[in-house]
């Protein structure tokens, strides 16, 4: 079992022609009719509340990805009081039912925000990349350098299910794509496929031109579309699913 999931949030820039993109991303995956999990925040959600209507009408799963990108294991316990409360009524309001999932940006999830998901009726997280070395080619990130040691495969954090981000080495993500030789890409994906449960994480900006960027100069946006469907194509065989249909634990 494979998901494919997207982080949607302003671009690097600040801009928002990545949420913008998204029509981009729904192609790709309707050709093969593939059901992702976009993990927006609340803002980018209350301003384009049509898109990710329409989202939902094709049978996506939309989860939560904080309130405006903020990293929660920086916040007071009553700052993630008040922004979480703030998001689920933003998303209870425009898309009339309660979220299930939620990713910590920056993959900033901590016990106290574990604890509050699950307070809040969330029935999962996915914010964990395990045994990666991301985090130490792009120090800024600052990725926990203990969560490398987390179970991969998906477990039970009290009532909480924790769904991680696949990786070996480097995570299961369009940075990997973008950063490896397609050649040895190809050999990344036979590792991956030793993988009961497979999560792909991505950005809604990853489909829109970076000219400032050094790895999209590496892998301009045909090369990386090229190398993201084959992926997809990769993995015909197994069954995709959103996060939220993931078998129990």
């Amino acid at each position: 079992m494979i998901s494919i999931t997207i982080d949607v949030e302003k671009d690097l820039n600040g801009k928002d022609r990545g949420i913008k993109s998204l029509p981009k991303i729904i192609k790709i995956l309707g050709k093969r009719n593939i059901n992702a999990t976009f993990f927006t925040t609340a803002k980018v959600l209350e301003k384009y509340p049509k898109i990710f209507q329409n989202i939902q009408k094709q049978r996506h799963e939309i989860a939560l990805h904080g309130y405006d990108h903020e990293r929660w294991d920086e916040l007071k316990i009553e700052q993630k009081q008040k922004l979480m409360k703030q998001s689920i009524k933003t998303y209870n309001k425009i898309l009339k039912k309660q979220p299930k999932g939620f990713r910590a940006p920056q993959h900033s999830i901590d016990k106290e925000t574990l604890s509050l998901l699950e307070k809040n009726n969330f029935q999962y997280d996915s914010s964990l990349i395990p045994w990666n070395l991301h985090h130490i080619l792009y120090p800024q990130i600052k990725i926990k350098f203990s969560n490398n040691f987390k179970q991969m495969m998906p477990h039970k954090i009290d009532k909480l299910r924790e769904i991680p981000i696949s990786s070996f080495i480097l995570p299961l993500s369009a940075f990997t794509i973008r950063l490896l030789p397609f050649p040895v890409f190809k050999l990344y994906l036979r590792f991956i496929s030793f993988y009961k449960t497979k999560v792909f994480f991505m950005h809604s900006w990853d489909l829109t031109e970076m000219h400032s960027s050094h790895l999209y100069k590496k892998c301009p946006l045909k090369e990386f579309i090229k190398r993201f469907e084959y992926m997809l194509d990769y993995f015909k065989n197994e069954k995709f699913s959103s996060l939220e249909s993931f078998p129990p634990i």
